[in-house]
C-alpha cells in the first residue's frame, strides 16, 4: 500500500461521516419498529434496498463489471462474515444490555490486528497498542455501570460480534484495494441479502413495507444507515489503512448519542463525553503517526 501521509484529513473525514451513518441505525431502527417490523425484516430491507441502490449506481456509470473472484470474494464476505457477525451482535443483545454489547463489539479494533498478525504477520507497535487502550478506556466510559448486566452468554456472543466485525473489516481492506468501494459493497450487500432472504423465507416473517412512512424508513435505512456509510468506509480503509479506520469508526456510538440528543432528545451522561474525547485523542494521535498500513 502507498505510503501515507500524517492527517490525511480527507480520509479522517470519510470515516467520520461513516461513523455517522452507521450511527443513524438506532434512529431509523426505532422508527422501523414503531412502524410494525421486527429486527429480522429491519435488517433485510436496510441490506437489500442498499444492495439495489448501490447496483443501480454501477449500472447507471457502467461500473458493474469486476472480476469474477473479486466479486466472489466480495459475495461470500457479504453472506456470510457480515451476515454471521450481525446474528452474532443481535444475538448478544438478549442476554446484555445495548451499553454492554456495544462495549463488547468495540473491541474490533484488538481483534482486527489480531487476525492482521495471524494473516500477514503483521507486527504493531507500542504506539499502536496505546491508541488502541486509550480507544477502549472511552468506550468503557461511555457505559452507565451502575445500570448495566451481563451474562457470560452475552460475553462471548458480544466478543464473537466484535471478531466477526474484524474479520469482516480484514477482508474488506484487501478487497478495496482490488475492486472499486461502491464495487465491494455493491457484491458484499448482495450475499448478505440473499442469505437473509432464504431465512426469512424459511421462518415466513418478512414484513412488507405498505405504506409510505414504511417506505421512507426503510429507504432511510437503506441509504443513510447502510449503502452511503459501507462505501465511505471502504474508502476510508484504502486511504488510511485497517488501523486508523478502526479506531475512527469507534466514534459512531458517540456519533449516535449526539444525534439522539439532537433529533430525540435525549439526555447526554458525562461519561459519554469523556469517552467520546478519548476515542478521538485515539485517532488523532494514531493517525498524527501513521505509517504504511495492511
Amino acid at each position: 500500500m502507498p505510503a501515507q501521509q500524517p492527517f490525511d484529513w480527507v480520509g479522517i473525514s470519510l470515516v467520520v461521516l461513516s461513523a455517522a451513518g452507521f450511527g443513524t441505525l438506532g434512529i431509523f431502527g426505532k422508527l422501523a419498529y414503531s412502524q410494525g417490523f421486527d429486527v429480522a425484516s429491519s435488517l433485510f430491507w436496510r441490506v437489500s434496498g442498499g444492495a439495489a441502490m448501490l447496483w443501480l449506481w454501477l449500472l447507471l456509470r457502467g461500473q458493474w463489471r469486476v472480476p469474477q473472484r473479486a466479486a466472489m470474494s466480495a459475495f461470500w464476505l457479504g453472506a456470510m462474515v457480515y451476515t454471521l457477525q450481525a446474528a452474532f451482535f443481535f444475538c448478544a443483545l438478549t442476554y446484555a444490555s445495548a451499553g454492554i454489547t456495544a462495549l463488547l463489539f468495540f473491541t474490533y479494533p484488538a481483534f482486527a490486528v489480531l487476525i492482521r498478525w495471524l494473516l500477514v504477520r503483521q507486527s504493531i507497535d507500542r504506539w499502536q497498542l496505546l491508541t488502541l487502550g486509550l480507544a477502549f478506556a472511552g468506550c468503557v466510559c461511555t457505559v452507565n455501570w451502575r445500570y448495566e448486566t451481563v451474562s457470560s452468554v452475552g460475553i462471548g456472543l458480544g466478543m464473537a460480534a466484535g471478531a466477526g466485525y474484524a474479520l469482516y473489516l480484514v477482508l474488506s481492506a484487501r478487497l478495496v484495494q482490488r475492486i472499486s468501494a461502491p464495487q465491494t459493497a455493491a457484491w458484499m450487500l448482495l450475499g448478505a441479502t440473499l442469505t437473509m432472504l432464504g431465512f426469512l423465507l424459511a421462518q415466513r416473517q418478512l414484513v412488507v413495507p405498505a405504506s409510505w412512512a414504511q417506505i421512507g424508513t426503510v429507504g432511510g435505512l437503506a441509504a443513510i444507515a447502510t449503502a452511503f456509510p459501507i462505501v465511505l468506509l471502504f474508502i476510508g480503509l484504502k486511504r488510511l489503512g485497517l488501523i486508523s479506520t478502526a479506531l475512527i469508526s469507534m466514534l459512531e456510538p458517540v456519533l449516535a448519542v449526539a444525534m439522539g440528543i439532537v433529533l430525540l432528545g435525549e439526555a447526554l451522561w458525562v461519561g459519554q463525553a469523556v469517552g467520546g474525547s478519548l476515542i478521538l485523542m485515539a485517532a488523532f494521535c494514531l493517525q498524527a503517526r501513521s505509517r504504511p498500513q495492511g
